[in-house]
């Protein structure tokens, strides 16, 4: 059973309190994930122009769910308010050549070593403004998913082959696939995970199912996959698993996912699959089902998993689980107070992109001794900020205590769906949207720490004609060379509909480690 540490940062008075140490709520289950042996499957790769049309159907497309809100905490200041963002032109790498042939190197400012635009070959032309783009990469091999496409780049991201996710894998029974793509690349093993969501039965449970391919055997098209289910993980045979996440860590994979019954939330879960599931194709792994709604565990995690949710609208409860243990210790950290009423931006063209936002986590990541964690926010909070704005909270994980509240903001337009990661350089990459006032809605990458950086990438020519943005964005660790980032984003370049995002991929880093 886990155990729990309370800790307070500054109050409206700035004063704080003495942590104290009390039993978790029994709610709290630990235990093993029922054991399946993985399937292979052979995987087509279409490089030719493929007309698709299910996936605009309604009864393909899962309802939305009641996203259980934060309780109001009490009013906390922020003690050191953050500058808004300033932006600035990349640092082409020919200009970067040229520079050092004339010793004139500039080493902290930005490089987008590439910023590649796929186009309808490579997504069946089935980007939607939901587009939920997330993608890995090892070498030249490049793998991307959306909502409803999945693609492949065998040469660096010059060419990408189309996968219809919808076809791939046999379809579990009285299920087909849906949604909420994401994919990790998984370095020490040399592995590409890939999680897809599927429908719900009549009964009103689905699967999520985790395929897996080494470089060479994607390459191929040779992946195996387990499925991830209510029954394995504990729960009724009516629960849908939504809004998945994966993070790497030392020697496990873990997956985060609501549990819903119906339309309301039940539970939180996040499962821990240990590396050598992918060698005997025998998953093994333990779970956790908690009273936290959207989960984050933290990218590159090392040994210790740590992941958050909100308690309050000033307060997380940050998690530890140590590989080796059962269950994990809590403790809930005081954060500068944020809001989370009438998320609201309106582009240039009336249309409000930021419909759909909430304040669950959307970034987290590990930096040596720092957890980062970030989560949107309506405009007001503790700053009272005049736009919705991204909302960071930097904590020691050694003594859980906040280091820092850092605000993405903007004076003239709001900020959302951040993605973070961390190099090997130690500095934390974050991938977010911007758009409203002047803006149309604008992929941002940028570096977070020491000289904080940022750059636009791709900016629409419109706003979503269906009020839809997001609902998730990612920034993964570049490899081989890892001092770099690989983000995701999308933008609105042509068209009118609702299924014409123009996704992408940006490789970035400061322009001294290119």
């Amino acid at each position: 059973m886990a155990t729990k540490k309370s800790s307070s940062g500054a109050s409206k008075k700035g004063t704080s309190k003495k942590s104290a140490v009390k039993k978790a709520p029994a709610k709290t289950e630990a235990g093993q994930v029922e054991v399946s042996k993985g399937a292979a499957v052979k995987v087509s790769y279409i490089d030719t122009v493929y007309k698709f049309s299910e996936a605009r159907r309604s009864d393909r497309i899962h309802r939305r769910k009641k996203v259980p809100k934060a309780p109001r905490g009490p009013e906390v200041i922020d003690l050191l308010p953050s500058a808004a963002l300033s932006f600035e032109a990349d640092v082409p790498e020919a200009a970067l050549v040229e520079a050092r042939g004339a010793r004139a190197i500039p080493r902290d400012t930005i490089s987008l070593v590439k910023n590649i635009q796929l186009n309808d070959l490579a997504t069946a032309d089935t980007a939607s403004h939901v587009c939920e783009p997330s993608a890995a990469i090892n070498g030249d091999v490049i793998f991307y998913t959306g909502n409803w496409f999945a693609a492949v780049s065998f040469d660096g991201g010059v060419n990408f082959k189309y996968i219809d996710p919808y076809k791939t894998f046999p379809d579990p029974r009285g299920m087909d696939f849906c949604c909420d793509q994401v994919v990790q690349y998984i370095q020490k093993i040399d592995l590409f995970v890939w999680l897809l969501q599927y429908t719900e039965d009549r009964f009103g449970k689905n699967v999520q199912r985790l395929a897996y391919a080494t470089t060479a055997n994607v390459r191929k098209g040779a992946w195996k996959f387990f499925d991830i289910t209510p029954k394995s993980l504990g729960l009724g045979s009516r629960v849908w698993l939504d809004f998945p996440d994966l993070a790497v860590g030392q020697n496990n994979l873990y997956l985060t996912t609501n549990c819903f019954q119906g339309d309301t939330w039940q539970k939180g879960a996040v499962v821990r699959i240990d590396f050598k599931s992918f060698r005997t194709n025998t998953l093994t792994a333990s779970k956790l089902l908690l009273d936290d709604f959207s989960l984050r565990v933290t990218q590159l995690c090392d040994t210790t998993a740590y992941f958050a949710a909100h308690r309050t609208t000033s307060s997380l409860r940050v998690y530890t689980w140590n590989e080796t243990d059962a269950a994990p210790t809590f403790t809930d950290v005081t954060v500068a107070s944020w809001s989370q009423q009438n998320f609201s931006s309106k582009t240039p063209d009336g249309k409000d992109w930021l419909q759909r936002a909430d304040g669950r986590l959307t970034g987290a990541t590990l930096r040596g001794n720092e957890l980062w964690f970030a989560w949107g926010s309506a405009a007001g909070g503790a700053n009272n900020r005049p736009n919705p704005f991204v909302q960071i909270a930097r904590i020691n994980a050694a003594n859980m205590t906040l280091l820092q509240n850092i605000n993405l903001w903007d004076p003239g337009f709001a900020i959302c769906y951040a993605g973070l990661s961390t190099n090997t350089k130690n500095e934390v990459g974050a991938s977010f949207t911007a758009g409203g006032g002047t803006r149309f809605p604008t992929h941002i990458v940028g570096i977070l720490t020491n000289t904080q950086r940022q750059v636009t990438t791709f900016t629409s020519v419109r706003g979503p004609s269906d009020n839809k943005w997001g609902d998730y964005l990612t920034v993964r660790r570049n490899y081989p060379n890892d001092a770099l980032f690989l983000a995701t984003g999308y933008s609105l370049q042509s068209g009118s509909g609702m299924s014409d995002a123009t996704p992408h991929f940006t490789i970035f880093g400061r322009s001294g480690d290119i």
